[in-house]
């Protein structure tokens, strides 16, 4: 079985808008510290989070989140 790994660009697109991390989560309704692991890659956001930081971000989802599968060798 494969496993995916979600890529983002959200600190790329929310710098390019001027937003800072607090702004931006303010905006989604989240804390900064959720933006900051976000684009940390620490954790993914769910996907009614993700559609509100495209949302935010004026852009589609696959503008944002990049999906690469990772297939195990068997």
């Amino acid at each position: 079985m494969s496993e995916l790994e979600v890529d983002n660009r959200i600190c790329e697109l929310r710098k390019e808008l001027g937003l800072s991390q607090h702004k931006l989560a303010r905006a989604v309704g989240l804390k900064r510290r959720s933006i900051m692991a976000y684009e940390n890659k620490t954790i993914s956001p769910t996907v009614e989070t993700a559609y509100k930081i495209c949302k935010v971000l004026g852009k589609d989802f696959h503008e944002v989140f990049i999906f690469h599968e990772d297939k195990e060798k068997e």
